[in-house]
């Protein structure tokens, strides 16, 4: 068996700067250990895919992410190869010091930096599902309408950070964001008609509380597609407290399906998300499916 060898693609900028303590301790809790570690950090958005593509290739067994969810989503789409797999021997970890740090929740993943420190080291190996939106693969979460322009907006936050500031937006984008047409089919299940969001679960959290799918496992074989129908602007503000608290499944405006695959057809270009980074998703036909057991991770 492969001696185990740690690469640590940090993200300084993540969590207001608490990343760099995190690269401190993760020195002093293996000094004096005969553990083969190195460290590299990002400069630039998408530099943390390309960082763990070079980690594979350099042979490392384990590839950890610290700093936060878009973090732990560029590393986990860099280990992913032009096959769609990830090579059997690689396993992920993370030390979350993001906003919402909404993946590690799911995933029994401390949030204490020392905690997780010790998980990436003495933790067990668990294989979890992961979902492909073309050739992009999202870990916690995919959120197209009203989340994603809610992404787009937390994005741009420069004072107003973590789950208040995910909350404000919220409200905000939900003052003034409109619905869109959409065509939907989950197995045998369809839908035509007006949106305000719609996307897939794999996590139980989105945006640091936001339960869309209060369901979610990521370890279930199924995706959790939620679809939230389009309405008043007095409903929408009502109806957030109970998306945060996860009691909204029953509402007449929301559907909740659990499958391995949802197709959908857009006339627009819509605002979406995947794991809390944002991109626009172009007009047409797109399929999310489940890569069922894709990711081998670390955790308590």
């Amino acid at each position: 068996m492969k001696e185990p060898n740690y690469k640590f693609i940090i993200n300084p900028t993540a969590g207001h700067g608490r990343t760099n303590n995190a690269s401190n301790l993760i020195q002093a809790y293996i000094a004096g250990k005969n553990v083969k570690c190195d460290f590299i950090f990002t400069s630039k958005p998408g530099q943390a895919e390309q960082f763990a593509r070079d980690a594979v290739e350099e042979g490392f067994t384990h590839i950890i992410s610290v700093g936060g969810d878009g973090t732990s989503h560029e590393v986990v789409n860099g280990l992913i190869g032009a096959n769609g797999f990830i090579e059997a021997d690689v396993v992920f970890g993370i030390i979350p010091s993001g906003s919402g740090n909404d993946f590690p929740k799911s995933a029994s993943i401390p949030l204490d930096v020392d905690q997780a420190i010790e998980t990436v080291f003495s933790g067990k190996e668990r294989k979890v599902d992961i979902g492909k939106l073309g050739d992009k693969y999202f870990i916690n979460g995919l959120g197209i309408g009203l989340d994603g322009a809610v992404a787009h907006r937390f994005k741009k936050l420069k004072l107003l950070r973590g789950q208040f500031g995910y909350l404000l937006g919220s409200v905000q984008e939900a003052l003034g964001f409109k619905g869109f047409e959409v065509q939907v089919k989950i197995d045998d299940w369809n839908y035509e008609g007006m949106l305000l969001l719609m996307g897939a679960s794999n996590g139980l959290f989105q945006g640091g509380k936001f339960k869309l799918a209060p369901e979610a496992v990521i370890d279930d074989g199924l995706l959790d597609f939620h679809l939230i129908k389009d309405m008043s602007i007095f409903n929408r503000l009502i109806k957030i407290p109970k998306v945060l608290e996860g009691s909204h499944a029953d509402l007449d405006e929301v559907e909740i399906k659990r499958a391995t695959n949802m197709e959908i057809a857009i006339q627009n270009r819509l605002p979406a998300h995947m794991d809390g980074e944002p991109f626009y998703l172009e007009e047409g036909v797109h399929n999310i499916e489940l890569v069922p057991s894709g990711l081998k991770i670390l955790s308590a």
